[in-house]
């Protein structure tokens, strides 16, 4: 019973953190700051400077680790020696700029305009103007004076030094271990999703889509890790290769969900069926012995010759196999870590931007020098001294943020956590009392779980800074519950102004870019449909399917983050609206996964294995018949009259496979998934 638990935790932690990524992030952040307190807190002492000179150079170590995200190594090593120069200028410009009054206020919104107008240039430009925007605050909130610009300069330096050490040398990358614990994590959420198929006496159909949702975002993340590394150093395949493999066994593991879920839940399975999935759940075990691989392989094998192929059952357990071969292959190149030469994976092509406009990042810098030269007025009217936390909010919620409703989401988000995270802070601050060392540990734990849990929940985020401070203030022997009451009054007004700004300076509606983001998914969709059926009808040649469907599941991923403001809409109507019409785009992709399948399939079958010209003409209509239900959504997006379908047909895809008795079987599969995509895509025509 133990071991079954430690089991379940193990795999917990591998779904809800594929690869363990977050928890790496947080701990390097984690690290960096105790790092930077033991250096900077004794250093400053010894040489006789103010406590400030330490934080800011702390402030900036923790930047400089959770600001950089560039993609490779190389790029993120660069990218931290240049933080310095952006850091110390900044600064510098603070601590001249504060000898004439109100005059330094002016800078800062330049300053922030600034930091908000680089973000065109990438994950470079965010991260450089991220740190000038803290240096900048905190020499203001320091009232930092020219004098004391060299000394701060070497406290910027001490601070990024030591980010830099921790990223190069205590935790440098492992892409070899990030590769195996992504592939563990694919593991463990096929074993989540499909054990909730297999449920009979519990059939949450809710919690089968969250498990599936994890299953996609988990095999996207190791595609993401192929684009930032190259497999064949590390393993026997190449980039291209274990992409290929990987999504074999994702496909195949939906496929197999929806073979069970579609059995009778009242009648007992085949034992070949069962069979099958005792196979498979070997397979998904994280080290199983080449012994148990094959005889996995055997068992499954066995028991798709018994399965009668024309019934449900006897489909699922055909998948089952599929599925076990899939996740065998993976295992075989996972376990035989082989270098061999292979030029890189090309990089895909950046979009080219086209000329509609200002660019995004102009939009939200101006957005962000009104809405942060209105917070300043209106926080010094609150507080004179605490003003900079009124800032701070209408800063932050543009940060990730461009529609009306994710800058409202945010806003609201951070005034929860805030608020939280007050209540929290008087309490501790109460128990903890002025026991230094716990309030040390309690600091750096409320870093890490703020870092931890940023992409769970922004109002996270929120809480655990907040506690932080409460803390930080006790350290400083200036903690009161009326300054934490001040952070409400002024995160609040922050909040408030950010939304106003979004509303009124260059508004983004939500649901006009949903509808765009809709768009572009359903353009991608069709461009998939007319590759894998071409590569269906005329089968041998090469495609670019593997990489054509992750671009699809990035369009899903940005759509998805486009409508979730919506599913918080202010009526139950617009709330459900929205659920559904990202739960059909949701189960369309599964579709297009399972079609585009069947594409790979018959690129890597024989040229002489094309089919008739009678089942090619009825697949090609199929297809056509389904594209064009695909356009009378876009229509009906862009708020034209179309007429919802009387009834969901199955488009005269069946048709094809009674054409021939010999049809391939990559036909039959896109057979399947086109008549299952037009009627996903007619039941989004009902609700649009």
């Amino acid at each position: 019973m133990p071991f079954r638990f430690v089991q379940e935790t193990v795999r917990f932690l591998a779904v809800s953190d594929p690869g363990r990524l977050r928890l790496r992030a947080a701990t390097a952040t984690t690290i960096t700051v105790v790092l930077a307190m033991v250096v900077l807190l004794p250093g400053s002492d010894v040489i006789g400077q103010p406590l400030t000179v330490a934080l800011l150079g702390t402030v900036v170590a923790m930047q400089s680790s959770a600001a950089v995200k560039d993609r490779d190594q190389h790029s993120r090593v660069i990218t931290t020696l240049l933080l310095v120069f952006p850091a110390i200028a900044a600064v510098s410009m603070s601590a001249a700029l504060s000898q004439f009054g109100k005059v330094a206020d002016v800078g800062f919104i330049a300053v922030l305009f600034a930091a908000v107008w680089v973000r065109r240039y990438g994950p470079r430009g965010t991260a450089l103007g991220m740190v000038a925007f803290i240096c900048y605050f905190f020499a203001l909130f320091l009232r930092a004076e020219p004098g004391q610009i060299p000394i701060l300069a070497v406290s910027i330096v001490a601070g990024v030094g030591i980010s830099l050490l921790v990223r190069t040398v205590i935790l440098p990358d492992r892409p070899g271990l990030e590769l195996k614990r992504l592939v563990r994590a694919l593991r463990a959420a096929s074993i989540d999703v499909l054990e909730v198929a297999s449920n009979r006496g519990d059939r949450n159909l809710d919690l089968l889509r969250k498990k599936l949702d994890r299953l996609g975002s988990t095999a996207l993340m190791i595609d993401d890790w192929l684009d930032r590394n190259d497999a064949a150093q590390i393993l026997s395949v190449t980039n291209d290769d274990l992409s290929v493999r990987i999504f074999d066994a994702q496909i195949a593991t939906e496929q197999l969900v929806s073979a069970l879920w579609a059995l009778d839940p009242n009648k007992s399975w085949p034992n070949s069926l069962g069979q099958a999935t005792t196979a498979l759940g070997s397979c998904l075990q994280n080290n199983p012995s080449d012994d148990q691989l094959r005889a996995a392989r055997r068992l499954a094998a066995t028991a798709a010759d018994k399965s009668d192929p024309s019934t449900p059952a006897g489909i699922a357990t055909a998948v089952a196999m599929r599925a076990v071969q899939a996740h065998i292959a993976i295992h075989h190149i996972t376990n035989n870590a082989l270098r061999t030469e292979s030029e890189p994976r090309k990089k895909p092509d950046e979009d080219e931007e086209t000329d509609t406009g200002w660019n995004p990042s102009t939009k939200a810098a101006i957005q962000v020098a009104v809405a942060t030269s209105a917070a300043t007025i209106l926080g010094e009217l609150i507080s004179p001294d605490r003003w900079y936390w009124a800032v701070l909010t209408a800063f932050l919620v543009f940060t990730g943020a461009s529609t009306r409703g994710e800058i409202l989401s945010r806003a609201g988000h951070r005034v929860v956590g805030t608020i939280a995270g007050v209540l929290a802070g008087v309490l501790l601050s109460a128990l903890v009392g002025n026991n230094q060392p716990l309030q040390l540990l309690l600091l750096v734990v409320c870093v890490f779980f703020a870092f931890y849990l940023v992409t769970v929940a922004y109002a996270l985020l929120s809480f655990f800074v907040t506690v932080m401070l409460a803390m930080l203030y006790g350290l400083l022997g200036t903690f009161s519950i009326e300054v934490l009451e001040l952070r409400i009054y002024e995160t609040a007004a922050g909040g408030i102004v950010g939304i106003a700004a979004a509303y009124f300076i260059f508004s983004t509606g939500t649901r006009s870019t949903l509808t765009s983001k809709i768009d572009d998914y359903l353009d991608q969709m069709t461009a998939i449909i007319d590759t894998a059926i071409g590569a269906v009808v005329q089968p041998g040649h090469e495609t670019d399917l593997v990489a054509d469907i992750r671009k699809l599941d990035n369009a899903l991923k940005d759509l998805v983050t486009a409508g979730k403001p919506l599913e918080m809409g202010p009526t139950t109507r617009t709330r459900r609206g929205a659920k559904r019409l990202l739960r059909i785009m949701t189960a369309s992709n599964r579709s297009s996964h399972a079609l585009a399948r069947a594409g790979v399939s018959a690129a890597r079958g024989e040229p002489d294995s094309e089919p008739s010209q009678e089942t090619t003409k009825a697949l090609r209509q199929a297809s056509d018949v389904t594209k064009a239900t695909i356009a009378d959504v876009k229509r009906a997006l862009a708020g034209e009259h179309v007429e919802p379908p009387e009834k969901l047909t199955e488009t005269s895809a069946p048709d094809v496979m009674l054409q021939s008795t010999t049809t391939p079987g990559p036909v039959r599969s896109a057979v399947r998934s086109l008549s299952t995509l037009n009627r996903t895509m007619g039941e989004a025509l009902t609700h649009v």
